[in-house]
């Protein structure tokens, strides 16, 4: 389609060299993807790699008119009350919920109220939508849980930027808790139930800290979850999967071991959770940048 070649030949003594060219003449720059924004392997914006938010409005032009404004940087969910948006909420991917209040059926409050309690669900933010103007009705709404309140109507770009400002914050928190060597759940979570259930994640692995057996089916055992349950809400909060989770607390354990005690690496290596000091040192330069020998030196040359 682009007019180019592709060609391949050997690159002895191992592996080959693949030559894509292009002319130039029928090229465009590529634009600039907006934040969040993957490629996939055809060069297209991957729909799936996109934030997903949930649109639940009982008016049908509302509803498209907000999904249209919010479809170029989101991938977009939408429900007519708020039976169909829990429905939605079981099927598919949900980082935001904007909701209006006055709905039949489940309403906005009850939809809000509902995912609040929910602990495979809490970790989501709402949005609620109305046109009471009352601050009786905006405490209501608050007391449930909602995250966030606009009255009708509403300047679009405030929607956008109040959206916008849910999923950076969650983005932050993800490179937080990798970043971080201590974080408090309430640092990052936006619910009780959310703060309870990192907590104890967090407790769990600190306290089978040694045990190389301990396993994602144990964990998820022990926080009462399937694991593929447990796989989605450790993603929202953490950005990670449960293995991930489990293996970067080892590693923060191993550096923490490493800047506070003489043990040597192998010791260390060990007594938190990893089976052989290759794994260990793999993973410990794959989050910090350097090996564990490598950290331990420089944090003695910072000393003198």
């Amino acid at each position: 389609m682009h007019h180019g070649t592709i060609s391949v030949s050997d690159n002895s003594p191992d592996g080959s060299i693949f030559t894509i060219t292009l002319p130039a003449t029928s090229q465009e720059p590529t634009p600039a993807l907006p934040k969040g924004r993957e490629l996939s392997s055809h060069g297209v914006c991957s729909h799936d790699a996109l934030p997903a938010i949930l649109i639940v409005d009982d008016n049908q032009d509302m509803l498209s008119f907000i999904s249209s404004c919010m479809k170029e940087d989101y991938q977009v969910h939408t429900a007519s009350d708020g039976a169909a948006a829990l429905d939605v909420l079981q099927r598919e991917r949900t980082d935001l919920i904007v909701s209006d209040v006055m709905m039949p059926g489940i309403d906005g409050f009850e939809l809000c109220r509902r995912v609040k309690t929910d602990i495979t669900l809490s970790h989501i933010p709402v949005i609620l939508l109305t046109a009471r103007t009352t601050d009786v009705s905006r405490i209501e709404g608050l007391q449930l849980g909602a995250d966030d309140y606009l009255t009708k109507p509403f300047n679009i770009e405030v929607l956008r930027l109040r959206v916008k400002k849910f999923i950076d914050w969650e983005q932050h928190n993800h490179q937080q808790f990798r970043q971080k060597m201590n974080i408090e759940p309430s640092e990052m979570t936006i619910t009780p139930l959310d703060e309870q259930f990192i907590k104890h994640a967090i407790a769990l692995v600190e306290q089978n800290i040694g045990d190389t057996d301990f396993s994602v089916e144990t964990m998820a055992a022990e926080v009462g979850m399937a694991r593929t349950t447990l796989y989605k809400k450790l993603m929202a909060i953490t950005g990670l999967g449960p293995a991930e989770f489990i293996r970067t607390i080892r590693v923060k354990r191993g550096r923490a071991l490493l800047e506070a005690s003489q043990m040597q690496i192998t010791e260390i290596a060990y007594a938190v959770g990893f089976t052989t000091v290759k794994s260990f040192t793999m993973n410990f330069k794959a989050e910090y940048g350097m090996t564990p020998s490598e950290f331990r030196q420089k944090q003695s040359d910072n000393e003198n």
